[in-house]
This record gives structure tokens, sequence and C-alpha cells, in this order.
């Protein structure tokens, strides 16, 4: 489906789409679309872009909110897709009807919001970004990519249906964690007496909630391998606060001095959650100093903790429910490694053994790594346009998203949470945007330095493929 094509009264539509900048997003949910706003405000050139994604309908919250319907867990202070207008969300929601007239919106830019509000946000600033590119072709491919490889004319191929291909110039893997299949519920008629849900973090607390509060399961187990469930955001935005001094360098240095600050301010009244977000803000130098020994450690024993206790939070109306429904019995939160999942339960390890829990309804919500495995992933790697980051968790990028492969950067963009083991918080909103626009510019000045005849080399034959 074709949304956008430059016009021309000299050359047929086709011929000019060949001569251009052929740049191709695999993946539109959050993570694709606010990059392909990005293109369309930051390359200063025609260009044709292509959007790859087999599914036809697609909710680009889904990843930010992690259930089907609740509120996402980002202020709206947080949620603007345009770095330059930090209110832009804010100022769309006053916009609307409904927001106008809510007397609990008096303080808009601390409120938490319906991911498919935010849904309803994101898609009318990529309508806005497209209608003001008239230079510019877009196309949706409603195809799922296979793989991709380096092209024998320069650029990049992208692999799709049955051995087909288009070439690129440029390539964003946009996929959030990776293109791997998971079944993540069991299949069982609702409403069930007793449900398991797997992970103790925002996305299994949600989901117990949802399971609670729609009436599907009377009593919900939450199993978590630490024990450890999400906090809450504070009421009102909490702000950032370093600690005085510098951060240690070392993993362990680094933890000390981060209790003893987040002890200081709960002592002082003005809560932890603002230490923690001033160390966000110091995590990328910690984390580029740290031997490969210090990440592999924060990879097995911390970053759960660190993940579901303390970076990912409640809104509070969320956090005050959880509690309440472990006070009545609802919800049930167990400390243990789940080994295995069956349509009947789960298979458990604790410190004193393996125990089977018997279950009407499973939904694992445990933390996802990126699937590094996937074929998409694999083949990017095997053909020398990326590389693995030491920890297993991603692909190595820059703050722009530029993979670096055996020849150092080829065109190939890994955005957001693919990048998470060069870049802490890059599955952040606010990071993601500020990552999209980087990337812009980067690719935009990259176009500049290529050869002329990779911008214009003839495109693949079977380009037809997405009309």
């Amino acid at each position: 489906m074709t949304l956008n094509s430059p016009l021309s009264s000299d050359r047929s539509r086709a011929q000019v789409r060949d001569e251009l900048p052929k740049i191709a997003i695999v993946g539109r949910g959050f993570t694709g679309i606010v990059t392909a706003i990005a293109l369309l405000k930051g390359i200063t050139r025609p260009f044709h872009l292509v959007m790859f994604d087999p599914r036809p309908k697609i909710d680009v919250s889904e990843g930010l909110r992690h259930s089907a319907t609740t509120l996402l867990n980002s202020r709206v202070r947080d949620l603007s897709v345009d770095p330059a207008v930090k209110e832009d969300f804010r100022l769309w929601l006053e916009g609307e009807d409904f927001w106008r007239q809510d007397p609990a919106a008096v303080d808009l830019d601390d409120a938490f919001v319906p991911g498919e509000v935010f849904s309803d946000y994101v898609y009318q600033r990529f309508s806005a970004a497209l209608s003001g590119r008239t230079d510019v072709v877009v196309q949706m491919c409603p195809r799922g990519v296979t793989a991709v490889d380096k092209h024998p004319s320069g650029g990049i191929s992208v692999f799709f249906g049955s051995e087909e291909n288009l070439r690129f110039d440029a390539v964003f893997l946009a996929t959030g964690f990776g293109l791997g299949e998971r079944t993540d519920v069991t299949s069982a008629p609702r409403p069930v007496q007793n449900a398991i849900v797997a992970g103790g973090g925002v996305r299994a607390v949600n989901r117990a909630l949802k399971l609670l509060t729609d009436g599907e399961a009377t009593h919900v187990t939450l199993i978590s391998s630490s024990r450890f469930l999400p906090q809450p955001h504070t009421r009102a935005a909490a702000g950032s606060r370093t600690p005085d001094g510098p951060l240690p360098a070392t993993l362990l240095g680094a933890f000390r001095s981060l209790r003893a600050a987040a002890n200081l301010a709960e002592v002082e009244g003005t809560g932890w959650q603002g230490i923690m977000n001033g160390f966000r803000l110091r995590a990328h130098d910690l984390w580029q100093g740290l031997s490969p020994e210090e990440r592999s450690r924060f990879k097995r024993h911390l970053r759960p903790i660190y993940e579901s206790h303390h970076r990912n939070r409640l809104p509070p109306e969320h956090h005050q429910r959880l509690h309440a429904a472990i006070s009545e019995g609802a919800i049930t939160v167990r400390k243990a490694k789940v080994e295995r999942i069956a349509t009947n339960g789960v298979l458990i390890s604790t410190l004193t053994g393996f125990e089977v829990l018997p279950a009407d309804l499973t939904i694992d919500c445990r933390f996802r790594s990126t699937d590094i495995d996937s074929p998409v992933l694999r083949s990017t790697i095997l053909a020398g346009l990326a590389r693995r980051d030491e920890l297993d968790v991603g692909i190595v990028v820059d703050r722009s998203g530029r993979a670096t492969g055996a020849q150092g950067f080829q065109g190939l963009f890994a955005m957001g949470p693919l990048g998470l083991g060069s870049l802490p918080d890059i599955d952040m909103v606010p990071v993601i945007v500020k990552q999209t626009c980087a990337a812009a510019s980067s690719l935009d000045a990259w176009l500049d330095a290529v050869p002329e005849e990779r911008a214009t080399t003839q495109r693949s034959s079977t380009r037809s493929a997405t009309g």
C-alpha cells in the first residue's frame, strides 16, 4: 500500500521512486512509527520509505503498557514524540474533548493515560509528518521479513515471502525485543478459579490486576524469582536528583552509593524515585566503564531486581490495587523460578526443591530479553552487518542506533530495545524518541557521504511486491 508519492510532470512515478534513496523500517510498533516520524522530519532530501510488518492491525502502545486495556506506566510529561516540544502530548490531550471535560485531568502533566489514547496520538503525529512530505514515497508492506543481508551491488537486501528481496540504502530494525515466536497465554475458558502469572514486573502485575478486574479469575498467583514487586511512581513527578560527588566506577560501589542516597532521600521525605531518575542520567557512562565480568554479574543477579523493583514503576492507583488484592487474598506472591509451563500449571523450583502448581490458566509475563537468535537478527550478524553485545542481550549500537559490523557501520540501524546491551534505558519512550532523531540526522549525513552510484543503483526487480 502506497501512502504518499512525489509528483512529476516529466517522468513516471515509478522512475522517480527508483532514483530516490531507499530506506526500510522492519516493524510498525511504537519504535517503528516513531522512527518513521523522525525520518520524515529529519531527512532533508526526498526518499522512498518501506515499512514492513505482517500484522494487519498494530497497537503502537502494546510494548509500552504491557496489557490489553490499562494505563501506561509513564506520565504524560514523558510521552511526547517530539523532543523539541516536550509538552506535545499534553497539548494534544488538551485538544481532545473527553480530556477537557475530565475534572481529574487538572494536573495533566502528571497523569497516567490508557494505551489506546497514546496510540491515537502517535498515529496522528505520524499522519501529520507524512502530509508535510509530498516529496517522500511511503509504502506499507504486509510481509514478514525473514532475513537481512548485504546486497551484491552495495546496500542491504531485505528478504521476505518466498525468496523475494528488495535492496535498500539503509535498514532500521525496529522490532522491539525481536521477532521470535512466543506463546504468552495457555488457552482456557474464562472465567477461571485459579490463574498463574509468571513474573514480578509491571507487565505481570498489570495482567494479574486485569484478570481480577475483568472477572476472568477469582485468584491469581504471581511467581517472582526475586519476590520483589514494582514500586509506585510518586503522585507528582519526582524530578531528578544526583548524590553528592562522583558515582563510583564499580558496580558494587555504584549501587552502595545509590542505596545510601535513596535511604537519605526517604528520611528527608523527598522519596527515592528522584534518586533513581538521576541515576538513569548517569547509567550510560557507568555501563561503558564496567568490566565484562561486572556487566555479566549485573545481568545474572541485579538486573531482574533493578528492572522490576526500581526502574519500571506502577501508577500509584495500580500500586494501591495490587497491595489491596494481596491483603484480601485475591493475589498470592510466590518466590520461585519457573522451570516449565504446561497447559494445566507450572513446574517451579524453590530453595526446598521442585513443586508443581496446578492452574486453570497460566500467563507468562517474565522479563523478555531481545531474541538475538531470531532468524532476522541472526542473519544480520552472519552477514557482518551487526555484532552481538558481550552479554547476548542485543546488538552493539551507538547512541543513534547505528549497528557496527565487521567493516563498521554499513547502513543498518537497530532501534530501541534491540540495543539494550549497549544503551541502558533504551526501552523508555523519551530515550527512544531522542535516539530516532539522532538516527535521522546521522543517516542524512551518511547519505551525503556514500558514493553517488549507491544512491542511484537500480533497485531489485522484485520491488513491485510492495505495490
